[in-house]
């Protein structure tokens, strides 16, 4: 008999609820989520779940993702699953969970990212020598990437040698078909993530000013969400390339962005600090030229110049990087080639396979199941 695993997460983002239906391979899995989606998220992330997924119902406290609602215990009880891997370690609703499970001797896991405040990642605290205590007796800690691993490694003596590196599982197997990039007289070029300032929107805009006085009939797609929107807007009409730049207004589903991708040849990304980002797997699974910024904390590895370009988030290093792409055509080819290898392990399948080997192989020490 399949052992039964509950996913506990803050949203029911759309590459969430698809990684439900790849465990079900390895797992009889239900995934539960506190909201459908975030105030901070568009519309169109809102899709339909399928039985195994479900929302708990408005919780009782939400502010800033700190969840707090007693319905998490009674769909434990329900379901009263083997295995339960929990979003985050700071959800009040969540160490709930944890306490029900380890007095009925269940797995627990906890799946997170790293510990970070606004300006970047978080040292040794208070709050993290509690967070050691309160969870003491975990299963494992799952972590999203290496450098989320060697800071729970660093700030948790108790969990730190029960953490491994994880992943979240990407929505991108239909970007594998979109056709390889060729040369043409203006490129069209991407900002795909939210208009924050971190993710610094208005560089990409002046980066992609200069370019249009070399290639006038280039392109800009921009994400249409985000704090910096207005100053977006504005900076947009004081360069004067209000018809050269399209903010992503027309989507209206999450399977849309497949075909804005596969019209798209090159990322632009010059965030001064990033956690990762499910964009540039996205757009290296598309085979879109890759020009991304040093301060991503963890990303699927792009060596500079071989499978992308990765450059200090300054315009005249991403413009020298840009024009790599427009005199040699032919690296879209060779790029993409590399990178599309590279994420396949992250697309929903692959994710799920890691998940089950980390969980019967280091976990339960119990073997792979066949």
């Amino acid at each position: 008999m399949r052992k039964r695993l509950a996913f506990i997460g803050n949203m029911a983002a759309p590459h969430q609820v698809r990684f439900c239906q790849h465990l079900q391979r390895y797992f009889e899995t239900e995934f539960w989520f506190y909201e459908h989606i975030g105030a901070d998220r568009p519309s169109w992330w809102k899709i339909d779940l399928p039985p195994e997924c479900r929302v708990l119902g408005r919780p009782w406290l939400r502010r800033r993702q700190r969840y707090l609602t007693l319905r998490v215990i009674s769909q434990l009880r329900r379901f009263d699953p083997d295995i339960i891997i929990l979003g985050g370690f700071f959800i009040p609703s969540n160490y709930l969970a944890y306490q029900w499970g380890k007095r009925h001797g269940k797995t627990v896991i906890v799946f997170t990212e790293t510990f970070r405040r606004d300006r970047g990642l978080r040292g040794e605290s208070l709050g993290t020598r509690l967070v050691d205590w309160l969870y003491r007796d975990l299963s494992a800690v799952f972590a999203c990437h290496v450098a989320a691993a060697e800071q729970m490694r660093s700030l948790l003596p108790r969990l730190g040698p029960r953490t491994y590196v994880a992943r979240y599982s990407s929505d991108i197997d239909r970007y594998f078909q979109h056709p390889i990039r060729e040369a043409k007289a203006g490129y069209v070029y991407i900002f795909p993530n939210r208009l924050i300032e971190k993710y610094n929107p208005i560089l990409a805009i002046e980066i992609f000013d200069e370019l249009l006085d070399r290639y006038p009939e280039s392109m800009l797609k921009l994400n249409s969400s985000g704090e910096c929107l207005a100053d977006c807007q504005a900076r947009i009409k004081e360069l004067g390339i209000e018809e050269r730049v399209q903010f992503l207004t027309q989507i209206e589903h999450w399977d849309d962005l497949s075909t804005i991708y596969g019209e798209c040849d090159v990322l632009l990304f010059p965030a001064r600090f990033s956690n990762g980002n499910f964009t540039i797997l996205e757009c290296m699974a598309s085979g879109m030229g890759i020009v991304v910024s040093d301060k991503i904390v963890e990303m699927p590895p792009i060596e500079d110049g071989v499978s992308g370009f990765v450059r200090p988030p300054e315009k005249e290093q991403f413009l020298e990087a840009v024009q790599q792409y427009i005199d040699h055509p032919e690296l879209f080819k060779e790029h993409a080639a590399i990178n599309r290898r590279t994420v396949e392990p992250y697309s929903g399948a692959g994710t799920a396979k890691l998940f089950a080997e980390l969980i019967y192989e280091n976990v339960l020490k119990g073997g792979h199941p066949s």
